[in-house]
């Protein structure tokens, strides 16, 4: 599933979007069978893990057309100011789960610009 349906969202003339809200606040008040038949979709129970996860997404996406860089401060790409979102990662990296932290790692993410910065002009020599 590429994405999920936002808040305010309609398909074949249903609010979808409202829907899924409801779920995630009732979460506690629906049978283990739904909430089994969501997580077998994969439904995302935080709207916030959904984001953060798409952005990722797209910072893979963007390193393999940028091979030789990461995004500046202010880029965009596919809409999103992607340059942003890695900041914010950054500056709040004690806030970002184990996992997440992991996955940055894994595709290199440079947690310092300094150090990025330095390492693009060592590789230009």
């Amino acid at each position: 599933k590429d994405r999920w349906p936002t808040q305010k969202e309609k398909y074949k003339s249903k609010n979808i979007g409202s829907w899924c809200v409801r779920q995630r606040a009732m979460k506690k008040q629906l049978t283990p069978e739904q909430t089994a038949k969501l997580d077998a979709i994969g439904f995302p129970w935080s709207v916030h893990n959904e984001r953060w996860e798409h952005c990722l997404k797209l910072l893979e996406e963007y390193r393999q057309e940028h091979k030789d860089r990461w995004p500046t401060q202010n880029e965009k790409y596919k809409s999103k100011n992607i340059g942003r979102w890695c900041t914010a990662q950054r500056s709040n990296k004690t806030q970002l789960t184990a996992e997440q932290t992991a996955k940055l790692d894994e595709i290199g993410f440079p947690w310092s610009v300094h150090n990025e910065r330095w390492e693009h002009c060592l590789k230009l020599l």
